[in-house]
């Protein structure tokens, strides 16, 4: 037993030896690299990369991106370039020329493109990451490392960052971390750039708090803004800290939890290989790979209530509670229960939004239909009580409601999960199981081939969305109207842009009478501003920070930063 314990010691010092004096050629260089994010107000980013290079080995260029903790990427583009489906790292270089394309991995993706012809080249990409404003427990935020470059350092570095309003210093607090420079707010947006390149071995992360709840993101994290702060300052995403701290006197500790660690993750394969021989639910991963190229064009689930598939919503990092909250305020107003008014208000600054109920019309609703969300009854009612003597409430009054009856709103929350898995568990989609591990009895959900088809209906729903998203000509596919395709839609985190699209495909609308529209296009801005506000009073407000307001980055810290994923030259 002492051998194999020094073997893996002496394991592990060649290995990170040999790491720290790895030669990384010099004759790739990133003269230039301008980044642009332009976040939307479900916490998505756009992300526009415009790079200048001069290169002279290699094939391809990549970034790598985890798609975890709820980040998925979609709709990635090289400007010039032409899209292959089937990208092969093997080729040559004159055979990837031209070209670029997505690998996926266990983990996440690979954006890669190919080099073209040596010398100086100059590059410009986008690619949309969701769920990158995340919910805090108290407030908003994006921690988001800008490091997709990995050993092909650049030597000039700017960051640009725009949101659905303009950040102001009342409303935003930013900080930089891992690299010198300097980030504030200019106009409105945020403006960051380095001082002297960045390195490889550390983050470029850039953290923002925004205190009066500007998005409706979809990712919820529990932490508070100022333990996000804390942790973001002690710590460093990636090698290297402000005392460039010799990871070598790690060694001896790595050798002895080794054997241990590794003891544990097999301990964790064996159990998991056991949980798939008997039918486990699969991962968004597995679940998308499966169903690849596979488009369900129709509703997907019709046989009971939106909240009976919240499980396998979630399961595809979908179908959140704001999520639902906004889909059940479409449905309402598709139904004619609440009518939503949208005006100026004094001085003409502000919009308000007014919404009023018709408590005798649900009621009636109810009584008629066959299936009956549980879900939907309780939202119904906890709304009921929010609204004055006309069952009216205005969008800020909302926010004091839903601020002052935030324990009630989260009581609901985990009820929508718990409400879904009893359903679907009673109709046969899945099956409790367990599997045996030494003395323990570790429970799991399974699927039944009924419930694996609805899970592969719902994931082709998806597929069909983002086609969608890609070429707004193949709505020639799309088997649903407009009034229930939105509120689907709006279950995947999708109802902006596909609102965006009906504008593209009807113009007319933007200059008819809102008499003249169809309820989904004219009521859903009033309808999001609403749902927007019970989110805002859920985040509690009365967030305060003297800190955060600009300045000089530090060169330490970046801990807890998502991104940063590499990349580079192969």
């Amino acid at each position: 037993m002492r051998k194999g314990w020094l073997g893996w010691g002496l394991f592990a010092l060649i290995l990170v030896t040999f790491r720290s004096q790895t030669v990384y050629a010099k004759d790739n260089e990133l003269v230039e690299m301008a980044v642009s994010v332009e976040l939307l107000e479900n916490g998505t980013g756009v992300i526009t990369e415009r790079r200048r290079v001069i290169l002279e080995s290699g094939t391809e260029n990549y970034i790598v991106i985890q798609e975890e903790d709820g980040l998925e990427v979609i709709d990635f583009q090289v400007e010039g370039l032409t899209e292959d489906d089937e990208w092969d790292s093997e080729r040559s270089r004159e055979e990837k020329a031209g070209t670029y394309g997505i690998l996926e991995t266990r983990d996440g993706v690979e954006l890669v493109w190919g080099i073209g012809d040596y010398g100086e080249q100059s590059y410009t990409l986008s690619y949309t990451v969701t769920n990158i404003v995340r919910q805090l427990d108290d407030g908003q935020a994006l921690f988001w490392d800008f490091n997709r470059f990995g050993e092909l350092e650049p030597e000039y570095l700017t960051i640009e960052i725009n949101g659905p309003q303009a950040f102001t210093e009342e409303h935003t607090r930013l900080w930089g971390f891992g690299y010198q420079g300097n980030v504030q707010l200019d106009n409105g947006v945020l403006r960051s750039y380095s001082e002297g390149g960045v390195e490889a071995n550390r983050p470029v992360a850039v953290l923002m708090h925004f205190l009066n709840d500007s998005f409706i993101p979809s990712y919820y994290v529990n932490e508070t803004l100022a333990e996000q702060l804390e942790r973001a300052e002690a710590e460093t995403t990636r090698g290297g800290t402000e005392d460039d701290f010799d990871s070598s006197i790690l060694i001896g500790l790595f050798g002895t939890l080794l054997a241990g660690f590794g003891a544990f993750i097999f301990a964790l394969f064996k159990i998991d290989a056991k949980k798939k021989e008997k039918g486990k639910v699969p991962t968004g991963y597995a679940q998308r790979k499966r169903n690849k190229g596979l488009m369900h064009t129709v509703i997907p689930y019709k046989d009971g209530e939106l909240t009976d598939i919240v499980f396998f919503l979630q399961q595809l990092q979908k179908g959140t509670y704001e999520q639902y909250i906004f889909a059940y305020l479409l449905k309402w107003s598709k139904e004619k229960v609440i009518y939503i008014e949208t005006d100026t208000a004094e001085k003409g600054k502000k919009e308000r939004t007014l919404l009023t109920f018709f408590p005798k019309a649900f009621q009636l609703k109810r009584e008629n239909s066959f299936n009956s969300s549980q879900f939907e009854n309780d939202l119904w009612e906890l709304f009921l009580n929010a609204l004055n003597d006309n069952n009216q409430i205005t969008n800020k009054e909302m926010t004091n409601w839903a601020e002052k009856n935030g324990e009630k709103l989260y009581a609901l929350q985990q009820s929508l999960l718990d409400e879904s898995e009893a359903v679907l568990i009673k109709e046969g989609y899945l099956i409790e199981k367990e599997v045996h591990f030494f003395k323990m009895k570790i429970p799991f959900m399974s699927t039944t081939k009924k419930g694996q088809k609805l899970y592969d209906q719902l994931t082709q729903f998806e597929n069909h969305i983002k086609a969608l998203e890609k070429d707004a000509s193949l709505s020639y596919r799309q088997l649903i109207e407009e009034k229930d395709f939105l509120i689907w839609a709006s279950l995947y985190g999708k109802e902006e842009k596909m609102i965006d699209q009906l504008e593209e495909v009807v113009p007319e609308w933007t200059n008819q009478e809102v008499e003249g529209l169809p309820y989904f296009y004219s009521g859903y801005y009033g309808l999001h501003m609403m749902s927007a506000s019970v989110h805002t009073g859920l985040s509690n407000g009365g967030y305060t920070n003297t800190g955060g307001t600009g300045g000089a980055t530090s060169i330490g810290g970046g801990g807890g930063a998502i991104g940063g994923d590499g990349g580079g030259v192969r």
